[in-house]
């Protein structure tokens, strides 16, 4: 924890020193098949020199979840690279700034998150923030002709005796099997009940819930902090009705001040954010008791953050 300590401080340093990381993406929702372009920047105040940036082959890895956004980034998922990463570095108004840039293309509806990336210069580490982007299935064009599938048949056998009496006595069959699905549908609408629709706090507090039950720390230390931050982001999106997942913690910080909420919220908030996106780097694991006081931190500003907007409409 002490090592950890050390190197979240040593970030926050060089932060103060005028470097800036972003990621970019060229669309924040693309369909199947069609190319995309990732952007990384840096931009500093001060000369970048030693760039060390680890580019990808072939795929870049992330982790998807439904296009309901309701699992927890469990489901590996790869963008594939149409072309080899390209980077530069120059100087524009006084500001020393290094951009490498993919061109990718997704196969398969689901919002993906394109996970931290680290990238070393003037003898530092520093991390690039999470980016999501939505893949979605690209609707039928009904300007377009459809085409027959040819196919080959070969003759079938003879008939045997289960064939004849089906055709001797489907009208019965028919009829059995309409009631059947009939009864069952009848007896599935009598014993269900509409479950109660959630509240966006509710349903956010549950997905947390669900999340610590889990014990993903014990397999996966640093896919548990990225999953607890993006269910924070995800609730700060829907509750603002703002999109923000792609926002990096310092624009979050800026936007949860333009609405008013407290001093002592937006740092919990902020300390949050930021523990996930330099989980990565701890070289020693946090003890239980702090990743559940990480969560219930969590919990406790999804419920100050509804709470102070009720009070604010009151």
């Amino acid at each position: 924890m002490k090592n950890w300590l050390h190197i979240a401080f040593f970030l926050v340093l060089s932060t103060c020193y005028g470097q800036t990381l972003n990621i970019n993406l060229s669309s924040e929702e693309v369909q199947i098949g069609e190319p995309f372009t990732l952007t990384y920047a840096v931009i500093s105040d001060q000369e970048i020199e030693n760039v060390n940036f680890q580019a990808e082959t072939g795929f870049i890895s992330g982790n998807a979840m439904n296009h309901n956004q309701q699992s927890n980034l469990t489901e590996d998922y790869e963008l594939e690279i149409l072309q080899p990463f390209e980077d530069t570095l120059f100087k524009e108004n006084g500001e020393f700034i290094w951009k490498g840039s993919y061109e990718l293309i997704a196969w398969d509806s689901a919002y993906v998150a394109i996970l931290p990336k680290e990238i070393k210069f003037n003898d530092s580490i520093y991390a690039f923030p999470a980016g999501l982007v939505y893949v979605s299935t690209p609707p039928a064009d009904p300007t377009k002709p459809l085409y027959d599938i040819n196919e080959e048949f070969t003759e079938l056998p003879e008939k045997n005796a289960f064939v004849k009496w089906f055709e001797q006595n489907y009208i019965w069959v028919v009829i059995l099997a309409v009631f059947v699905v009939a009864l069952i549908i009848f007896l599935k609408k009598r014993s269900r009940k509409a479950p109660p629709e959630l509240s966006i706090r509710e349903l956010t507090l549950a997905q947390i819930d669900q999340l610590e039950k889990t014990k993903g720390y014990e397999v996966n230390l640093k896919e548990y902090y990225f999953s607890l931050s993006l269910i924070l982001r995800r609730f700060f999106a829907a509750h603002y009705q703002d999109g923000i997942l792609d926002k990096t913690t310092f624009e979050i910080e800026l936007f949860l001040k333009k609405k008013g909420l407290s001093k002592e919220l937006i740092a919990l908030t902020k300390q949050l954010l930021m523990q996930s996106d330099m989980v990565k780097f701890a070289k020693s694991e946090p003890a239980l008791n702090e990743i559940q006081k990480v969560t219930n931190d969590a919990r406790s500003v999804v419920d100050k953050v509804t709470k102070f907007e009720i009070n604010k409409d009151e």
